[in-house]
This record gives C-alpha cells, structure tokens and sequence, in this order.
C-alpha cells in the first residue's frame, strides 16, 4: 500500500517537475540576446558552442548508458537536474568562449540523465495499470510546460530590459528547487511476465523499424531544435534592419510569447488528434514543419510591408513550436511499446544520442555556412530536410502499420 502510494505521487510530480526542468526557462526566450549582447558571441560562434557540446555526448553515449544502468532511472534524474544546475550557474558567470563551451557540455550531458525521467514515469504508470494513460500524462506535462514558457517568455525581455542577468538568477533558484524535487520520485519495480517473454523475438523481429523511428526523430528534432534557434536570430537580424535594440527585444520576446501560446494550442490539437489518427498524425506534423520554413522564408523576402513581414515570420516561428512537442512524446511512446524493460535505458539514450548527432551534423554544417553566407541559406535547408522528413514518416508508418 505505501509502495502504490509513492508511486502514485511520483506520478503526481511528474507534470509539474516536467513543466520547470524541460528547458533553462527564464533563459531561452532571452537566449540569443543573452548570448550575443551580453556575452559578445556571433551566430557562428553559438553554433560552434552548440556543435562541441554535441561531440562531447555522442562520445559518451556507452559511458552514460552503463552509468544509468548502474545507478538507476530515479538517481539519473538526480544526477541530471544537478548538471542543470551547475550549467544554469555556469552561463550565467562564465564571461570567456570556453566557459560557455563547458556550460553548453554539461547541459547537453545533463538532459541524457534527465530523459530517464520518461522510463520512470512509464514503469510506474504500468505498476497501477495505466499504461495506456502515459500519453495524456506526458501531453500534460507538456502543456503545463507551455503554459509555464509562455509566462516566462512574456516577463523575460521586460526583466532583461531591466537587467541583463535578472532572467538568470531566477534560472538558478529554480534548478536548486527541482533538484531537492528530484528526490521525491520513486520508480516501482517492474518485473518480467509471460507476456514480455513472449514478444522478445517479435521485438528482435522489428530493428529495422526502431532504426527508421530513431532516423525520423533524430532528424525531425534536429531541424526543430536548429531551426528554432535560428529563426528567432534570422527574425531578429531582420528587424534589427529596421528597428533599435530595445524595440527588438520587445518584438521578439511578444513573438516568443505568442509562440508558447501556440505550443500549448498544438499540444492540445495533437493531443487529440493522436486518438483518432494514431501513426498517421507524425506526417501531419511533418507537413506543417515544413509549411513553417515556408512562411519563414517569404517573410524575409518581404520588404514592402514591415506588419506583413513580422506576420509571416512570426507563423513560421509558431508552428515550429506548436509541433515539436506531439512528434517527441509520440516517438518516446512508440519506442517504448515495442522495446522490452531491459532495454528501454538503451533505446532511450539512443534516442537522445541521435538526436545529438543530428544536430552535430547540422551545427557544423550550418556553422562553416554561416562564415561566409546569410541565414537564409540555413532556413532554405531546413525547408529542404523537412521535405525528405515528410518521406521518411510515411515509410514509418508504412511499416508501423504492417506490424501491429
């Protein structure tokens, strides 16, 4: 009885421990104006920062798999929001390129740790008989996480006007905060039935399907990851054309703003929609990704009228954050279907590590463009790598739907 009572509280804290610890947030809707007028970084030294950061986790996948075998999903947590701390400390002190490099590794690294969050959150949910509930609970999480960024990313332009490091040292208190949390989880023991043994040699049967969903998923969030990231710089190199810094900053944290507001809409759509189209709604989502790079670019074009520019731009910008969310939670909760227990850490960290690579392979990419070309070459790409990702989920679902 007390075990099903923990467990149901872990449960519980799940959502809200989510919602504060997915992502730095007083410090991402300021982050490209933190980076480069505060720190004096350029586009291309944030993408190097991005790329080393990446290099260093894709070589210390074995290390940290076997680490989270050792020690356990709940204790990774742990260990994870503790790295969030320290990284959260580290860029806001750091004052040298290197620094920001270190912050950028341990953050990388810290999220590995942080993913068996999604792992826990599963086994207990199965120990009371709910599996079938975990994407409503991971959607959930997921909205109250919208919800939370787009409170943050309203005050934060109008905290960084103040003083630059107020979104900062908020950062900070709130990773001291989540990772006393962190040791409020408690993981129920999930144990081996018949059923499980009798689906190992199916489950062995469908690597080529786990490779193609670690493939879309690796580049579906690599292009989200890079593209918004670069779009709000490509947006806000565009109105610095035009406007001072001050009203820029403003621009784009309303955008910002809007954005979250949109995140939380799509993970409200696509929360129900998964029910009704199941497979079908990862090329859904795939289309729109593209549609985002499309508008994105038409509005750098436009040069006429500075309303319709920031309008076209700005759909652009939402849509990358209203389907980003929906397309991680489905491919966690796939994955771990047709993955048995023992291997759920792996494939996990998998997913992560190809992620990574993803967005190491665009990173270095993008920043060698960036040396001599415009942002807008980058965003031509990314419409380019959306329009394959459409090809690759319908395979996906192809083979997702002559297997189950």
């Amino acid at each position: 009885m007390e075990e099903i009572k923990k467990v149901k509280n872990s449960i519980r804290l799940y959502p809200i421990f989510y919602a504060f610890s997915a992502d730095l947030i007083f410090f991402v809707p300021i982050d490209t104006l933190f980076l480069t007028l505060v720190k004096g970084l350029n586009a291309s030294q944030i993408s190097a920062i991005t790329m080393i950061g990446l290099l260093v986790c894709i070589l210390s996948q074995k290390i940290v798999v076997t680490a989270t075998k050792k020690i356990g999903n709940a204790n990774s947590i742990r260990l994870g929001t503790f790295m969030l701390l320290l990284s959260s400390i580290i860029v806001t002190f750091g004052n040298s390129f290197i620094s920001m490099v270190i912050y950028r590794i341990i953050n990388e690294l810290a999220f590995m740790f942080w993913n068996m969050s999604s792992i826990l959150l599963r086994n207990d949910m199965i120990s009371i008989n709910k599996e079938r509930e975990y994407f409503s609970v991971r959607n959930k999480a997921k909205i109250i996480y919208g919800i939370m960024t787009m409170v943050t990313a309203l005050i934060s332009g109008y905290l960084f006007n103040i003083d630059k490091y107020i979104p900062m040292y908020i950062s900070i208190a709130i990773y001291f905060i989540i990772f006393l949390l962190s040791f409020k989880f408690y993981e129920a023991e999930i144990k081996t039935n018949k059923k499980e043994v009798k689906n190992v040699n199916k489950k062995v049967k469908i690597t080529s399907i786990i490779f193609i969903i670690i493939l879309s998923n690796a580049l579906f969030y690599s292009i989200i990851k890079m593209g918004q990231s670069n779009s709000k710089l490509f947006m806000q190199y565009d109105f610095q054309e035009i406007l001072s810094v001050e009203m820029v900053t403003y621009y784009i944290t309303i955008i910002v703003f809007l954005s979250r507001v949109a995140r939380i809409i799509g993970n409200i759509i696509f929360g129900k929609l998964y029910l009704k189209i199941k497979d079908k709604m990862s090329i859904v989502l795939t289309i729109l990704e593209a549609m985002a790079f499309l508008f994105l670019i038409i509005g750098h074009f436009i040069t006429f009228n500075f309303i319709l520019k920031v309008l076209l731009m700005s759909l652009g910008f939402f849509l990358i954050l209203a389907i980003r969310d929906s397309f991680q939670v489905y491919i966690e909760d796939v994955a771990l279907k047709i993955t048995s227990k023992k291997n759920q850490q792996k494939i996990m960290i998998d997913i992560e590590v190809y992620r990574k690579i993803g967005q190491l392979l665009l990173s270095g990419l993008f920043a060698l463009i960036l040396i001599k070309y415009e942002l807008i070459i980058i965003e031509f790409i990314l419409l380019f790598l959306s329009i394959v990702e459409v090809l690759i989920n319908k395979k996906m679902c192809d083979k997702l739907e002559s297997n189950y």
